[in-house]
């Protein structure tokens, strides 16, 4: 990201160029000085790192998408929509009325989406699981690669142009119109809707706790369902892109299994996790 900014300095500020760099320097160095202590403040410090710099990455994606693709490719997915669900079925997703309940319990379930990556994070930390550092890993890359699929299909989804109106109606509930202005204003990146990256990182989390913490998941287990299903029910994402998400989330898995090594069942009485392929020894 700091060398596509540096790449276009007409288009991206100064002091956003400079922000990527330092930040880009700073985790790299933080990261190292840290170092390998079992306990303390820099235990937390090192494996909570990753926090801040994940939404950083993404609100900062927004000035960068369309200096790399320039397209928007909503009616392309609308279209692929039309082709699966066929138009009937399309319009009537579109204009299905949601009962005021059920529109604040999706929309806080979909609030939860970084909540409950941290959540698994802070619980894994906390009984230090051997594996997890495995974990982190295999989630960030999830998210890096839902990151990257918005440079390659940059699309706003379907509450910004098919169902602009619907969206637009939802029923305000007690709290759920405020939090969702709320994460309307906090989203910088608005060409976020292909893949679905709510849907794919949700799917990492499910599978990891599912591994190593099975108590978690079955208590995130609903909310995530609920979370997947408000991406499209509360029309932030095309059909296609939540489909889209399962095999990207598989592929995913697969790769961050090869590079970094797997995530073994829970029960395997806390063993040192064998080296990924390809690691020093």
């Amino acid at each position: 990201m700091a060398i596509i900014a540096l790449l276009h300095p007409d288009e991206v500020p100064l002091a956003t160029r400079a922000s990527l760099a330092t930040v880009g320097f700073l985790f790299a160095v933080a990261a190292l000085a840290l170092g390998e202590e079992p306990d303390g403040w820099r235990f937390w410090l090192r494996e909570l790192l990753p926090i801040p710099v994940v939404p950083f990455i993404f609100l900062n994606l927004g000035r960068l998408i369309p200096l790399v693709n320039g397209n928007v490719y909503d009616a392309q997915l609308e279209a692929w929509d039309r082709r699966l669900l066929g138009p009937e079925a399309q319009a009537a997703l579109y204009s299905l009325p949601l009962p005021a309940w059920l529109a604040e319990l999706l929309t806080l379930a979909y609030s939860t989406f970084f909540l409950n990556a941290i959540l698994m994070l802070v619980a894994l930390a906390a009984r230090r699981d051997p594996y997890l550092r495995r974990v982190t890993s295999t989630i960030i890359l999830t998210f890096l690669v839902s990151y990257t699929g918005y440079f390659f299909v940059p699309a706003y989804g379907p509450r910004a142009t098919v169902a602009q109106e619907r969206y637009a109606t939802l029923p305000a509930g007690v709290v759920g119109e405020t939090v969702r202005d709320f994460l309307d204003h906090w989203e910088k990146t608005k060409t976020d809707a292909f893949p679905s990256g709510h849907t794919m990182v949700t799917l990492a989390v499910l599978f990891c706790l599912r591994r190593r913490l099975r108590p978690l998941y079955n208590r995130l287990l609903p909310v995530g369902v609920l979370l997947i299903a408000a991406t499209i029910l509360l029309t932030y994402h095309y059909v296609v892109d939540v489909i889209a998400a399962v095999p990207l989330t598989v592929l995913t898995l697969v790769a961050a299994s090869w590079l970094i090594g797997p995530i073994p069942p829970d029960g395997d009485g806390g063993r040192a996790p064998v080296r990924p392929r390809g690691s020093p020894a």
